[in-house]
């Protein structure tokens, strides 16, 4: 069927403007007028729903086209679209929200690629059960956890004694 999914999804304001109106019959510009459709989309879609030729003008009965979209929504194909539908918005809202924190920029040090656990900045306070950050922005946040994961990397076991609060032997 044309351009199922740029109509689809309205079937219940179709279906309820199509009840309002008091015409018997309904031509292909309203077709396109009511669905959003191209003139061409408008004929194959009225031609799927099974409209008549009345001299040069196509034409379906409003009672037929109503029952039509009744049973598009009866055959579940209105719920998969619009399961599809919310599916692609939470996946384009996913990628937005990871395309802007790819965006933000980390300014570091290249020292920061050999921290250590006995260099962390003095903003940063690691203790059994308890992290504490003093920051200035989300840059500077980030910032300071990229360098306390790095130390972490570099000095797992001074990282792992800090966190557990296991002393082995630092005076």
């Amino acid at each position: 069927m044309p351009a199922k999914s740029s109509w689809l999804l309205h079937i219940p304001e179709i279906r309820s403007l199509l009840a309002e109106v008091a015409l018997p019959v309904i031509d292909r510009a309203a077709i396109q007028s009511i669905f959003g459709l191209g003139r061409r989309q408008a004929i194959e879609l009225m031609h799927q729903f099974d409209a008549y030729q009345a001299g040069r003008t196509l034409l379906i009965e409003r009672m037929r086209l109503i029952s039509e979209l009744d049973k598009i929504v009866a055959n579940g194909e209105y719920q998969q679209e619009e399961a599809r539908h919310e599916k692609l918005t939470a996946a384009l809202a996913r990628f937005q929200r990871a395309r802007r924190a790819q965006e933000v920029r980390i300014d570091v040090a290249p020292a920061v690629f050999d921290a250590r656990m006995s260099i962390l900045p003095g903003a940063v306070h690691l203790a059994p059960g308890k992290l504490e950050v003093e920051f200035s922005g989300c840059e500077d946040l980030l910032s300071k956890l990229f360098t306390l994961a790095q130390a972490a990397i570099n000095d797992f076991d001074s990282f792992r004694d800090f966190s557990e609060g296991v002393d082995r032997g630092r005076g």
